[in-house]
């Protein structure tokens, strides 16, 4: 996915946007003082325009026509707030964005409209919106593109356009936008434009709705909602997107043409709250992302023929049920967990806090065992510990929650335990070797043994694998199924605790030539040599790899097109000073460089020529580096931003920012 030739619009700042407001509306008396009511009324306005000088000139010339007081501001502001304006008035506001809307063409407009499902201020998440657009039947395959491929440059477009922006949230380049929001006036057109055009979105059970029913979308149901949400036709819904707290009052019985239920991060839904999941014999995705109370999938899933997207990942699942070899269509499956000091984002972190949890909530000096213990010796003790836990819980919990806590460890955790298995990854059934559509597929457990893996090499349609479990005695299998993977675009290898992937990766492969992206977590110690085939990686992300670090930045520095390097916690031998020394003339297509968590980091030194394509370099949590610990950074000369995380002395602060004022780009600098 590539976004080009963005022009972000930014913002103007409080005091900018207020004299914008204050010329448009009182036109000749721009200079004109404010009461400090109006000036808090005014405030809320620009807010409500996110600082954009278009939507504040909208709005101001809508109001210049009404009494210039408080109270009339606050009329709007109380408008925005309930979601009430009414439809002459949004009219008036969006006169100078409609052109913009207009210009776009019909499949454009309709994936703009679709953003309406949610709410204001939300941050999507990329690859979920356009797997969305894609099931919706919204966006077909070409000739020479996927659907999601054109999914992707639509996405691209409407970033490019300013129709939508990335999220200020997560750190991104032009290359790599993983999260959008919709600007707010944006979205309050786009909710119009989607009830004028029929389209039957409801973005509020409490809001009165009328006519067809397309597209469900549930924000904070409360108990008072109930009755609204049952006088609702339901019988033509294709889409349900909850947000928040789930609650029992849909009567799904009545969605006989749902095609996709989003649950995503959805809190307090339980296994048995899936067991009408098999009767939605349309339905064609399925996200239970971030649900950590889902410990099982109902064998009725295998009734879902005609599927292409299954998330689960961020649940409790750890057992995929047999019947999901039934899903021919299936194109899309992911499962495990993202550990918490693996998210990518402040938002991914979020997605993974409420499974980190359960895993490593400490009672009465009694923690959780971390499940991806399997040695023989410290499982009995995991066995007594865990025991332990739920006797003590249960005895100060009511009934409805002991019941979920004697399921979720005793009838999930324990045997996953005995089996080997870990909360990162799931253990496929045997016959998903059938499933021949598959494009993505993972965390996969391949501990158990070396069917799975005979079956993963059938799937050669395969884009994107994910591995837990990698071990030395099946390490050489594991790269003999996936060299037979010609496809293969991404690959993430995983091996937790002690010895890791020592020693696994060592052996002769011939790695996928089309690979571009490659997450590595666990000990490594030493790069595997046929690291250095791979000519178009253009992604690598490092986690507990302990590797040395001044031959791996040698190796890696020569890869002509890594244009993104993560390295985190625990990627370089433990040291007290950690340097980072980088060369003339490497890393020649690097574009964004993320340190986090460099307990050892003292400093970085950029050599003349080094990167010359770095934009965005990140650095998190890295606590100790030296006053003087950035040097050669008036030399990066493509820098965009520099973002510095954490608690940093005022010398070190100032001495890069005098380095940054050097630098011929003007970078800027975030976090501090």
């Amino acid at each position: 996915m590539t976004c080009k030739n963005i022009y972000k619009l930014e913002g103007l700042k409080e005091d900018a946007a207020l004299a914008l407001f204050k010329n448009k509306v009182f036109v000749d008396s721009s200079n004109i003082d404010l009461d400090l009511d109006m000036t808090t009324q005014a405030k809320l306005i620009i807010k409500e325009c996110d600082g954009h000088p278009l939507a504040i000139t909208n709005i101001a010339g809508f109001l210049v026509r009404k009494q210039k007081t408080a109270t009339e501001w606050k009329k709007l502001n109380d408008d925005f707030s309930s979601g009430s304006v009414s439809k002459e008035n949004l009219e008036m506001i969006s006169t100078g964005l409609e052109p913009s809307y207009d210009d776009l063409s019909y499949h454009l407009k309709l994936c703009l409209l679709y953003l309406s499902v949610f709410p204001k201020g939300h941050n999507i998440r990329r690859k979920r919106i356009v797997r969305r657009w894609v099931a919706e039947g919204y966006i077909s395959k070409t000739h020479s593109l996927s659907a999601e491929e054109v999914g992707e440059s639509y996405f691209a477009e409407l970033i490019n356009r300013s129709m939508i922006q990335p999220s200020e949230l997560v750190p991104h380049n032009a290359d790599n936008i993983e999260y959008c929001r919709v600007h707010n006036l944006m979205h309050k057109i786009s909710v119009s434009k989607s009830m004028e055009e029929n389209h039957g979105f409801v973005l509020e059970v409490s809001s009165n709705n009328e006519g067809t029913v397309w597209h469900l979308s549930i924000v904070n149901v409360g108990k008072a909602n109930k009755n609204t949400l049952k006088s609702v036709d339901l019988t033509h819904v294709r889409s349900v997107t909850i947000f928040g707290e789930w609650r029992a009052s849909l009567d799904f019985r009545k969605m006989r043409m749902l095609r996709i239920l989003d649950l995503e991060g959805t809190s307090g839904l339980k296994d048995r709250d899936l067991s009408q999941i098999g009767n939605f014999l349309h339905l064609k995705y399925l996200s239970l992302r971030g649900c950590a109370d889902i410990n099982h999938l109902p064998n009725s899933l295998g009734n879902l023929w005609d599927i292409q997207v299954l998330d689960v990942s961020g649940t409790s699942v750890i057992k995929l049920p047999k019947t999901i070899t039934k899903l021919k269509k299936l194109h899309y499956l992911r499962a495990g967990n993202i550990p918490k000091d693996d998210a990518t984002s402040f938002i991914e972190l979020k997605e993974s806090s409420d499974l980190s949890k359960m895993e490593h909530k400490p009672i009465d000096d009694l923690e959780i065992p971390d499940v991806e213990a399997k040695s023989v010796q410290f499982g009995t003790e995991v066995l007594d510990r865990t025991t332990s836990y739920c006797t003590k819980t249960v005895q100060n919990t009511d009934n409805v929650k002991k019941r979920d806590i004697f399921h979720k460890y005793c009838k999930v955790l324990l045997p996953s335990i005995l089996q080997g298995l870990d909360m990162y990854g799931v253990k496929a059934p045997k016959g998903i070797g059938q499933l021949n559509d598959l494009h993505t597929l993972g965390v996969v457990n391949v501990a158990a043994g070396k069917v799975i893996l005979r079956e993963l090499e059938k799937l050669k349609k395969l884009h994107k694998l994910g591995l837990t479990g990698v071990n030395k005695k099946n390490s050489q299998a594991v790269l003999s199924a996936i060299a037979k993977l010609a496809l293969l675009h991404s690959l993430t290898l995983r091996a937790e605790g002690v010895p890791g992937l020592q020693g696994c990766l060592d052996h002769t492969f011939a790695p996928p030539s089309k690979l571009q992206s490659l997450k590595i977590y666990g000990n490594l110690v030493t790069l595997p040599i046929w690291i250095t085939q791979l000519q178009n990686l253009a992604k690598l992300k490092l986690r507990s790899t302990q590797l040395k670090l001044a031959p791996s930045m040698e190796i890696l520095g020569k890869l002509p097109h890594l244009a993104i390097l993560r390295v985190r916690k625990n990627s370089f031998l433990q040291s007290k000073k950690i340097l980072f020394d980088f060369q003339q003339s490497t890393f020649p297509s690097l574009v964004v460089m993320e340190l986090k968590d460099q307990e050892g980091l003292k400093s970085l030194n950029f050599m003349q020529g080094a990167m010359p394509r770095l934009e965005l370099l990140q650095i998190n949590n890295c606590m100790h580096i030296d006053n003087n610990g950035f040097s050669g950074v008036s030399s990066l000369l493509s820098l965009k931003e520099v973002m510095l995380m954490g608690d940093h002395n005022k010398e070190l602060m100032k001495n890069l920012r005098d380095q940054l004022a050097l630098n011929q780009n003007k970078p800027v600098l975030k976090g501090a």
